[in-house]
């Protein structure tokens, strides 16, 4: 199942200027593993181009949280996608963090919106 935040917005500079994001993903399932796909993009520049700044696939074994972190303090806007592949034992939420660590924002995973598929990244 896809999900995106949306263009969330970086504020330019100042106390709410986000540095990173941290993903965390719970897999609350006793006997099952999970696969999580991540893609990260950075909306920039007059026409707010969109760049693929990371991804990652990876397994979530049964009652373990994996957190994954990406820069985006370059970013006018950042966007995170998230498939976990119709897990059902699945919690997925994203911290907006500033330069010392401190959360700004959060992205619960009711807060995700539901898209068809992840972006197609070129090769």
């Amino acid at each position: 199942m896809p999900f995106t935040t949306g263009a969330v917005y970086n504020p330019p500079a100042g106390l709410n200027h986000i540095d990173r994001i941290q993903i965390s993903c719970l897999n609350d399932s006793i006997v099952a593993s999970i696969n999580i796909n991540l893609q990260i993009f950075h909306f920039r520049g007059n026409n707010f181009t969109r760049v693929p700044v990371g991804e990652a696939l990876f397994q979530v074994n049964p009652q373990q949280l994996v957190v994954q972190t990406f820069s985006v303090s370059l970013a006018d806007y950042y966007e995170a996608q998230i498939n976990f592949y119709s897990a059902v034992n699945t919690v997925v939420n994203v911290f907006a963090l500033d330069t010392a660590g401190n959360v700004l924002e959060n992205i619960l995973q009711p807060e995700l919106t539901y898209i068809d598929r992840l972006t197609i990244l070129s090769t």
